[in-house]
């Protein structure tokens, strides 16, 4: 994240709530997610109150209660501003996407059933699989599905959505929580980022794929038709239903059919296990 990941400014996010009393210092292990939230905007949290705009804020919100969270949150930002810029300076890493879809999974769990769902990865891979899907109807190119995504998920160009950049964004992000919920409170953001960029990308990837689906395509492609069969989005309480809120997320008219989804799955299955293709 920063050139020591996270390590000086969650230094000084916990100087902070202490320099403002005991009572928001109790409030200093929140540090790590609070460091996301500020890493996450303006990309994934703006003042916008409608779109998809709406939906990040009814899904990783920032609660203003109790006062002394928001003050931590405040004083953090404030210690966060005050770090050297790296958002957008290192290549292949979407900082402000890893951090939101970290916080995807934070909110709302890690799932580690291979062939499930969870609404964790509502806010990473799968968001990013309809989102691409909204492209491919938009841009309603000549190409078959398969053929159009080979072309474009997990390309180093941005333009179509889930690029290079996205797939280990999204990979990072899992990896991150799955390490912070797993162990105690004292294993710091700063620490379990450590970790976890000792590897290279390729192995981030590939460790993702194997940790998540247990490397198996078939058990990606049966999660995530179940995920467009009838995914529960009762979170987002201002969308009516759960489809208007996928129809939202990705920019579509309609949702991918079974046999759709098996082809949109299948071709991230490829992109993570062969991610410099």
């Amino acid at each position: 994240m920063f050139r020591r990941p996270a390590a000086t400014p969650e230094q000084e996010c916990h100087k902070a709530p202490a320099a403002l009393g005991t009572q928001v210092a109790v409030y200093e292990d929140s540090i790590g997610q609070l460091i996301l939230q500020w890493l996450r905007k303006p990309t994934y949290w703006s003042e916008g109150s409608s779109g998809t705009q709406a939906l990040w804020h009814a899904y990783t919100p920032e609660p203003v209660t109790p006062s002394e969270l928001a003050l931590s949150r405040q004083a953090c930002g404030v210690a966060c501003d005050a770090q050297p810029v790296i958002k957008g300076t290192l290549p292949n890493r979407d900082i402000a996407h890893m951090a939101a879809t970290s916080l995807g999974y934070l909110t709302w769990g890690v799932t580690n059933d291979p062939m499930d769902y969870g609404l964790g990865d509502l806010g990473g891979w799968a968001l990013d699989l309809l989102q691409i899907w909204g492209s491919y109807l938009a841009n309603t190119p000549k190409e078959d599905l398969a053929s159009w995504l080979h072309a474009h998920l997990g390309e180093q160009d941005a333009r179509m959505g889930f690029s290079y950049s996205d797939v280990l964004a999204d990979c990072d992000a899992w990896l991150l929580a799955r390490s912070m919920q797993s162990n105690s409170s004292e294993r710091s953001l700063s620490t379990a980022m450590r970790d976890m960029f000792a590897q290279s990308e390729t192995n981030r990837i590939k460790r993702f794929y194997q940790s998540r689906f247990k490397g198996s395509a078939d058990n990606l492609v049966i999660a995530f038709r179940k995920l467009v069969d009838g995914i529960d989005l009762g979170i987002f309480d201002n969308v009516s239903g759960s489809k208007k809120a996928l129809l939202i997320a990705s920019h579509a008219d309609r949702l991918p059919s079974q046999a759709e989804a098996g082809i949109l799955a299948l071709s991230y299955a490829e992109s993570l296990e062969n991610p410099n293709r």
